[in-house]
């Protein structure tokens, strides 16, 4: 595990894989002192001469000569986005904190810089590695292997262990192994499924107030039925809780593929409400399918209105570099029913400054994302006929009669008999 001090090398070459082809991009310079941190970055001649080559983020365009990070921020965003959120940084925390407890010393200080350097290099998300300076010994390497579906039942224990306090330093490391690359706040780690694809296994937490890996399922399964791109998943019954195990859309095979997140992209930070009419300008901005996208990501708000699905703020969306020229909107995902009572809001505006979960926002700014009125009620009226299918999806998964009455509040709603009736 990376740490500050003389253990943290002060600067690191970055690569980026293009087409399976490693290239070199640049050099990153973390600078860390009296609490606090920036960073400078200097792409490397060779990158900004390849016809291949693309800006690593807006704020990172390719120039020569060094830039820098903006008052206040540790790393580029695009850099971040390859990092640990809190899940992986709990982990690295513990681990680091039980190592000092076993070695009797304390616990050194992790920066942003050395919880990105601690990440796995395999399981790093998106096409951005971290070498040695001069070398190509990427940043952290690990030899054991992603483990297999077979052993979630051990890795589940070890979650709720390092939840509890409760996991010793093997313990922890291990799960660090399979889980620290990962965001949010949820227990989770990587594992290697049946047909040998790396995958993302999210499980329960202590402070769960209903089954949200089996919600997260439901909503899966119920955006797919109304034209939404999510990955491959499934949910498996370990140990008697579920777990949500779902296909990284970062992956082809062994080929890595380029991730920033619509935070990233707005240049935006962890806070900023930002709007999807902003998620739309960066769309007609770095997307060669600018229509269909547009599209796809009103189908999206009206999604996560029908089904309240109200954390669907800026890091929850995200862009894929699937062609040489041009970002495309990722596959949903983070897709969570809220059954809170009152009032429901996005955590994305959907104009310019409203929250509001309201269709006729919506339609409001549906001509925005190249839709006439025409079409986006029949969008609504799509999305609505697939989600009213809420209860049957459910129990399908197994949830009881008195597990859908109590998450009946985030798809029985006043916005979503609406839309019903609209359909009907």
């Amino acid at each position: 595990m990376a740490a500050t001090g003389d253990r943290l090398p002060p600067k690191v070459d970055v690569w980026v894989q293009i087409d399976g082809r490693d290239v070199l991009a640049g050099q990153l310079n973390s600078h860390y002192g009296r609490g606090a941190e920036s960073a400078t970055f200097l792409y490397d001649p060779g990158y900004l001469a390849d016809p291949l080559a693309y800006d690593l983020e807006p704020a990172l365009p390719r120039v020569a000569g060094a830039l820098h990070t903006a008052v206040g921020v540790s790393l580029f965003h695009s850099f971040a986005d390859s990092s640990p959120d809190r899940w992986g940084k709990v982990l690295i925390t513990k681990a680091e904190r039980q190592r000092a407890r076993t070695a009797g010393a304390t616990p050194r200080t992790l920066s942003e810089f050395s919880y990105l350097l601690g990440v796995r290099d395999d399981l790093r998300q998106g096409a951005v590695r971290f070498a040695l300076s001069g070398t190509r010994t990427f940043l952290a390497d690990d030899v054991t292997g992603v483990p297999a579906l077979a052993e979630l039942p051990d890795l589940l224990n070890l979650a709720e262990r390092t939840e509890d306090d409760d996991a010793d330093l093997e313990a922890i490391r291990k799960l660090v192994r399979a889980g620290s690359s990962l965001g949010g706040a949820r227990p989770k780690a990587h594992v290697r499924t049946e047909d040998g694809a790396i995958a993302i296994a999210k499980f329960p937490s202590r402070s769960d107030a209903w089954n949200v890996m089996a919600w997260e399922k439901i909503a899966f399964d119920l955006a797919s039925a109304a034209g939404i791109a999510v990955p491959r998943s499934q949910l498996l019954k370990v140990a008697g809780r579920h777990v949500h195990v779902i296909d990284r859309f970062d992956r082809a095979g062994r080929l890595r593929i380029g991730y920033i997140s619509a935070m990233t992209m707005l240049e935006a930070k962890d806070g900023d409400t930002g709007s999807y009419l902003d998620i739309a300008s960066a769309i007609e901005e770095h997307s060669i399918a600018t229509s269909r996208e547009l599209r796809d990501l009103w189908r999206r708000i009206v999604f996560s209105i029908l089904i309240s699905n109200l954390d669907d703020h800026l890091r929850n969306h995200g862009f894929l570099r699937t062609t040489h020229n041009a970002w495309s909107l990722s596959p949903a995902f983070d897709l969570n029913p809220d059954p809170s009572p009152g009032a429901k809001y996005l955590s994305t505006a959907i104009n310019d400054r409203d929250t509001d979960a309201s269709l006729e926002l919506a339609l409001d700014v549906a001509e925005m994302f190249r839709l006439s009125q025409t079409e986006a009620r029949e969008v609504v009226a799509e999305v609505a006929r697939a989600t009213a299918r809420w209860s049957e999806v459910a129990a399908r998964y197994g949830q009881t009669t008195q597990q859908i009455d109590d998450m009946s509040p985030a798809f029985e709603h006043s916005e979503a008999h609406a839309a019903r009736h609209q359909a009907s």
